[in-house]
């Protein structure tokens, strides 16, 4: 259970399974009525995010703050536990290829799925912590004309102080029922950059941020071996000559596993696809990611080892 609320007071006559919440003076009482006991938290204004975390690991209630300051917005964003898997690779592939500078206009692809939200966060804590500015703003290319399904997304970037540029497309009846596209994946992708381009040119945006992670980068190399016959790589970081855009992959050295352990642990509004094809068995990619979660029982660090071995390819200049 999750509940959104902005003061702690509100908990007061809350109940989450066996517990009975309320305000007694500077604390905050969980009564397990079924065990005959109680738990008191610091209802301290300064510390109420920790305290929430503290309220969820003790009694299972999963409590959403609205309105967080910086400072708890901050705390939100990196979690705990983290640091290894999640914003030191972020942070070593924004050095490493120069990401992200001051005065830059950030475009984010948001497809309101785990890897665009952790995008979205990764850049919203970068914003936080640097000593320069820089601006973020989130694009949606919706696949259809139904507006309902993007409203948590759209809530989302508000809470990350971000307002979401929603584009509707007729894109689903196009890719299946007009072309009947077996393998629509690449065409839909060319697609929506193409939209994303156009809309940045419009805005005077210079970067846009892409949400592909080490797994999205490996499997492209294997479906570009094994059924383009090139060994073509979709790079960190490159200049879009054709659009004149820089495009930005933050999450280029994070494993998917541990995107998909942030967003449960953060509980991240995700945004159920609607495209069917992503768990078709008749999907290359999906042929591919099994592949490499086979090849990964033998080796955990398969993916690690798969990635130095392109480094070279991901590092080219384009000519």
């Amino acid at each position: 259970m999750a509940i959104k609320i902005n003061d702690l007071n509100e908990l007061q006559g809350v109940k989450h399974e066996n517990y009975l919440f309320s305000i007694e003076g500077d604390r905050i009482k969980a009564f397990n009525s079924k065990e005959k006991t109680e738990i008191y938290f610091d209802l301290n204004v300064k510390r109420r995010f920790k305290t929430a975390e503290a309220i969820e690991k003790h009694t299972g209630l999963k409590i959403e703050l609205e309105n967080l300051s910086d400072r708890e917005l901050l705390a939100f964003i990196e979690s705990k536990g983290f640091n290894k898997t999640l914003w030191n690779p972020i942070g070593k592939a924004m050095h490493k290829y120069n990401m992200i500078e001051a005065g830059d206009s950030i475009a984010v692809g948001v497809s309101g799925g785990k890897d665009s939200l952790t995008t979205i966060n990764a850049l919203v804590r970068i914003k936080k912590i640097v000593n320069f500015d820089f601006e973020i703003i989130p694009i949606h290319i919706h696949p259809s004309t139904d507006s309902s399904s993007y409203n948590k997304t759209e809530d989302y970037c508000k809470k990350m102080g971000l307002e979401l540029q929603v584009f509707e497309t007729d894109l689903q009846n196009l890719l299946f029922e007009e072309k009947k596209e077996k393998n629509p994946c690449f065409l839909c992708g060319r697609i929506r950059r193409g939209m994303l381009y156009r809309i940045m040119k419009e805005q005077n945006i210079n970067k846009l941020a892409l949400g592909h992670h080490k797994d999205d980068i490996i499997e492209t190399f294997l479906m570009n071996v094994f059924y383009q016959g090139n060994m073509n790589v979709m790079k960190p970081a490159y200049y879009s000559k054709d659009y004149g855009v820089m495009v930005i992959r933050p999450l280029s050295f994070v494993e998917e596993k541990n995107i998909i352990r942030y967003v449960r642990k953060t509980n991240l509004p995700i945004l159920k696809s609607e495209c069917a094809y992503e768990t078709n068995e008749n999907s290359r990619r999906l042929r591919v990611k099994n592949i490499i979660t086979d090849l990964s029982k033998e080796n955990s660090e398969i993916r690690s080892v798969m990635l130095n071995s392109i480094k070279d390819l991901l590092e080219e200049k384009d000519l």
